[in-house]
């Protein structure tokens, strides 16, 4: 699961993408809702009343009645009822009658869509000087419902309304200077407007609000105050508007404006989400699994996740994926339904969700291999802003995969995430460097990328170097495809060691030891060995130096420890001979003829020549068990048949009678 940071940036950029994009209105060209209430009189007479009064034939009474059952507003939403009273009020000619009937026919309730007819009764309310009527046939001009478009006009109608008092005018001249749309985006217009509107007890208020509150947020049109944008959030928020409640549980979630509290957090959160906000439904998810304000929660979390994705909300859709990829919160693992969500994601933009649909392609996860659609789902999370998918398009180019092979292609990828700060991209472009891909070998250069790449944390990239120098190691000092140069490869080996590659540092041992490529450096080499003591080949030569006080102080004791090592770890006749040697002549442990003899038994099998003889010599003189002339003599002559000088020379003197115990 992937939670949220709560740094500044990312919370910045989670307020935009959420807040800006709750302001576009989509669709109004089918119509959005032009909502708006009567005059402060008329919301203020109590429902009883209004209703007598409504009954009575009075036409305002009637208009403000039909306007309160459409939106359900202190009694049953019934659009029968507000047609009814609606066309009543519309019939005496109340301008507000008339203002309500043309909403309802604007948005089809109970009544059949008629944008024309709408905007004929908002003109005929605002001839009146209805500041409803005025600002609902300002929107319809603005927008060319009903009516030709007439940006000058509807723009004078709706100032005019604004200044004359009307909250709702004032509110949606607010809102389009916010947005610059019809109007030039002008965001101290906008505050001062919203300002005004939020000051009302109108049903717009909530909403201008909300909107101001935006503006205070980022310093839009006035000084940046998040503590002020929370207030207006909060009074927005208890005013029933969803995008508020989000809002306000963001700042919560992330201490902006406020302290941080993810219990009323959560609680905000819940109530945005029963007004199907998508995000917060995302949120719940994150806060229930991770146990932020609430019981932590693996399977609610993902309940709520799949909740938001089935809404669209992309980062819901990643990290649902993400649980079906890695088989969480009880899923079972299943990366076709992995996949499914990931393009989902993919398709409305998130790159990260582009990059694993990308991986998915490229190497068959879920879905069959397709190498040119994973170069493609690559481009499009890498212009997208996912640095490490620069890393993979690089990898697709190098290695000819959906494309044609391009290393120089692929180094410049590589270039593009190192300058992003990506450490696995310096990392591939310090291995270009090293060996030339896509452009010239500059050792330096690579070494000092991959060392880099190492301490922003990439620590592959000390494995990498670590392998080049080994192999250039390994090229100088055995010449292949370099003349044989022991020096070199002692300090290519020195550079591998260094780094950590153990078989190096057993290499470089071996030249100090020995003196290749420099003169012996018996005290280093034990040091090397040392470091390299994880290989078998450590082990024994460290038993070796020990035994025979080479570079060290003679040890019987640690060489018996290495010796012992070395066999645990492989069954080397040389290793074998050497313990059962220690054991059976009690060097650096006590005797034991026994052990040592099964020791020397089994390197004697393994074909030690050592270890025949040692075994023919036990034999014969009944070292630690009975003498065995039979086997004795078989081991004596098995050693002497590889040339073993000592065994040979024993033979003769048994042939000649000599007594040998």
């Amino acid at each position: 699961m992937q939670l949220i940071p709560l740094g500044p940036p990312a919370l910045l950029g989670l307020f935009r993408e959420v807040l800006e994009s709750s302001l576009v209105e989509r669709g109004v060209a089918q119509g959005l809702e032009l909502l708006g209430h009567a005059d402060e009189f008329w919301r203020a007479v109590p429902l009883a009343e209004l209703q007598r009064m409504a009954q009575g034939g009075n036409a305002a009474a009637q208009a403000e009645l039909a306007w309160r059952s459409a939106v359900g507003e202190g009694l049953p939403k019934s659009v029968v009822d507000a047609v009814n009273w609606a066309t009543q009020s519309a019939e005496k000619k109340s301008p507000a009658g008339e203002a309500v009937l043309g909403w309802l026919l604007y948005h089809g309730m109970g009544l059949p869509k008629d944008y024309a007819e709408a905007a004929r009764l908002f003109a005929h309310a605002a001839d009146a000087a209805d500041s409803r009527g005025m600002t609902w046939f300002a929107l319809c001009l603005l927008r060319g419902h009903g009516v030709d478009a007439d940006v000058t006009r509807g723009s004078e109608l709706l100032y005019k309304s604004a200044e004359q008092g009307s909250p709702l005018a004032q509110y949606w001249l607010g809102r389009l200077l916010y947005l610059g749309q019809y109007l030039p985006r002008d965001f101290a217009q906008a505050v001062r407007w919203l300002t005004l509107a939020s000051e009302h007890t109108s049903g717009r208020a909530g909403r201008a609000a909300d909107l101001l509150a935006r503006c205070h947020f980022f310093g839009r049109g006035v000084d940046e105050n998040r503590g002020e944008a929370v207030r207006l959030w909060r009074m927005a928020a208890l005013d029933d508007i969803a995008p508020a409640m989000f809002s306000l549980g963001l700042c919560l979630y992330a201490g902006e404006g406020t302290s941080v509290n993810h219990a009323e957090a959560v609680t905000w959160f819940r109530a945005a989400a029963r007004k199907r906000v998508s995000g917060a439904m995302f949120l719940l998810g994150q806060c229930t699994t991770f146990g932020f304000g609430v019981t932590p929660d693996p399977a609610v979390g993902l309940a709520w996740y799949r909740r938001a994705a089935e809404r669209g909300n992309r980062e819901a859709e990643f990290e649902l994926a993400e649980a079906y990829a890695a088989g969480r919160a009880h899923l079972e693992r299943d990366l076709e339904e992995a996949v499914c969500w990931w393009r989902a994601a993919a398709r409305q933009g998130h790159a990260r969700a582009q990059l694993k649909l990308g991986h998915c392609y490229r190497w068959g996860e879920g879905i069959e291999e397709n190498k040119r659609l994973a170069l493609a789902w690559y481009r499009r999370a890498a212009d997208g802003g996912e640095i490490s998918a620069h890393v993979w398009l690089g990898e697709c180019h190098e290695h000819g995969e959906g494309i044609t092979a391009d290393p120089v292609a692929a180094r410049h990828c590589y270039l593009e995430a190192a300058a992003a700060g990506d450490p696995h991209g310096r990392a591939e472009l310090g291995r270009c460097s090293l060996y030339g891909i896509g452009g010239q070998v500059d050792v330096a250069r690579g070494e000092a990328a991959l060392k880099q790449a190492a301490e922003n944390g990439w620590q592959p990239a000390l494995d990498e170097l670590e392998r080049y120098w080994f192999a250039e190691g390994e090229r100088h000092f055995h010449g292949h495809g370099a003349v044989a140069d022991a020096a070199r490869a002692r300090l290519c080996y020195r550079k591998a060691g260094e780094l950590g590659h153990r078989r190096a540092a057993y290499m470089l041992a071996e030249c100090l030891r020995h003196g290749l490529g420099g003169a012996a450096e018996p005290a280093q080499a034990l040091t090397w060995y040392h470091r390299a003591a994880t290989l078998f080949d450590a082990k024994l030569a460290l038993a070796d130096l020990y035994y025979n006080g080479e570079g060290v102080v003679l040890n019987y004791r640690e060489a018996f420890r290495w010796f012992e090592q070395a066999v645990a770890q492989h069954e080397d006749a040389y290793a074998l001979y050497s313990l059962g040697y220690c054991l059976l002549h009690g060097q650096g442990v006590r005797r034991d003829a026994r052990l040592a003899l099964r020791h020397l038994r089994r390197a004697a099998v393994l074909g030690e020549v050592n270890a025949q003889y040692e075994l023919g010599l036990a034999y014969y003189r009944g070292a630690g068990l009975g003498k065995n002339l039979r086997l004795a003599m078989k081991w004596l002559r098995m050693a002497a048949s590889q040339g073993h000088d000592e065994a040979r020379a024993f033979l003769e003197r048994i042939g000649r009678g000599q007594n040998l115990n």
